[in-house]
């Protein structure tokens, strides 16, 4: 059951007179400030299961997903399944020897987890070793299905090619050497080669269903060391078209000025291609840069602005939909020592504040946000209390703001790095804090 908004569950008539009477007031001040007060408190959700505790993890190879009836959750020494049904776990994969799990990319859709680990039993750095082994397990029983050795990557280029394999919409996309190579998720068979732009070395990839997204360092005449990216060249993004790779378009990640290669960038969306970058190193100026379906450039949206800053390590708590940008940008308290997380709605192709992103407009109900995930035209927004005591969410009408939900985990519950939906239930998933041992699911019902 939702929670009321001004609800009145019991009284006299009088009573229910006088609330109705505070609550049109209160209904026409938020009208004219645009607030969307919601002053029933957040309802608490009811535990169904919990998996057992997990271990302290490292942080490479964290993640979790739903895929049917399977939960799935990936550690940097073993990749585990989960009946989404009782949080029984039904199988493991575990990397032979004492090889570590890297990147982990997910075709929900297909069943597939593709991953990369190291190949010799110890860690990578320890080897110097970048992660290249590339393997596909069935998400349904653990099963590998296929596995194949990338070139080993350059240590100059790990900025450019943070990791070599991304998945979605039935291929695996590798990085091989020089080339962007996709195979059949399920079979491991080649399906395309990418035509990349001449004078281009690809780098990181983001699938979607209608295209394939590609950060890629281009042009520039001075080598150092024989490096085959130039030291000037700079970062590009194009799109190929997933079932032949053809080159759909390509572009200057910046419109006006370059952005240098080895500059910190990372996909936020792959459709709309939507990029969180530095504009030199791990600089904290930069901002989302954006296309539309034909490759023009949007107007940026700058990590720091009246809105807030977006921090370096928060940069990707990021959501998009078809038009907007969805943020949580710190805004420092004036009267309190507390910095505020007001969830802030940008159009894209306007750069443009839509909605939220000031005390006069919070749609929080003054919880901080920490995780944004948009879908089906909503977006459920992950909440901690004061001083981190409490964890639940919100759920808001994507178009306008209007909160429609609001629930709190029961006392004592770890936070939530992700929601999945599954039947009538809710399954919160941790992966994230891998500094601390946590449950890695637990599923809920609302009361």
């Amino acid at each position: 059951m939702t929670a009321q908004v001004n609800g009145v569950p019991s009284g006299r008539r009088t009573r229910r007179t006088l609330a109705t009477m505070a609550a049109a007031v209160v209904a026409l001040a938020s009208l004219a400030t645009g607030c969307f007060f919601f002053d029933a408190e957040p309802e608490e959700l009811g535990v169904v299961w919990d998996t057992p505790e997990d271990r302290k993890t490292e942080s490479q190879g964290n993640g979790a997903w739903l895929s049917g009836d399977t939960l799935v959750r990936s550690r940097f020494d073993a990749v585990s399944g989960y009946d989404a049904r009782t949080g029984k776990r039904s199988w493991e994969y575990v990397p032979p020897g004492r090889s570590a799990v890297c990147h982990v990319a997910a075709d929900t859709d297909s069943s597939v987890l593709v991953l990369t680990r190291d190949g010799d039993g110890t860690s990578a750095p320890a080897k110097g070793k970048l992660c290249a082994d590339v393997v596909a397990i069935d998400m349904n029983n653990g099963g590998e299905i296929w596995h194949t050795p990338l070139p080993a990557l350059d240590p100059w280029a790990t900025r450019l090619q943070s990791y070599t394999v991304s998945a979605g919409s039935g291929i695996a996309v590798l990085l091989r050497g020089d080339d962007l190579q996709a195979v059949d998720v399920r079979t491991g068979k080649t399906r395309w080669k990418a035509a990349l732009p001449k004078g281009c070395v690809p780098g990181t990839t983001a699938v979607a269903e209608r295209q394939v997204a590609a950060l890629l360092a281009c042009g520039g005449t001075e080598y150092l060391l024989g490096d085959k990216v130039p030291s000037d060249a700079e970062l590009f993004v194009a799109t190929f078209a997933p079932a032949t790779g053809a080159l759909l378009w390509s572009a200057p990640l910046k419109a006006r000025t370059s952005v240098p290669w080895d500059a910190r960038a990372e996909f936020v969306s792959a459709d709309p291609v939507v990029v969180a970058a530095s504009d030199s190193g791990d600089s904290d100026s930069g901002g989302y840069l954006s296309f539309d379906r034909n490759g023009r450039p949007n107007p940026g949206i700058d990590f720091k602005g009246p809105y807030g800053e977006m921090q370096f390590h928060r940069r990707l708590t990021a959501a998009v939909d078809d038009t907007r940008l969805y943020l949580l940008p710190r805004k420092q308290g004036r009267l309190t020592r507390d910095d505020a997380y007001p969830l802030t709605t940008f159009d894209l192709a306007t750069g443009v504040v839509v909605w939220g992103g000031t005390a006069e407009d919070d749609r929080l109900d003054g919880a901080t946000g920490y995780r944004v995930l948009a879908q089906n035209g909503k977006l459920t927004v992950l909440t901690s209390g004061p001083g981190d005591s409490s964890y639940g969410f919100r759920v808001l009408d994507a178009a306008t703001g209007e909160q429609r939900e609001a629930r709190s985990l029961p006392e004592g519950q770890d936070p939530a790095d992700t929601l999945f939906t599954y039947k009538d239930r809710l399954i919160g998933a941790r992966y994230e804090h891998h500094t601390t041992s946590s449950k890695p699911f637990t599923a809920y019902e609302r009361r």
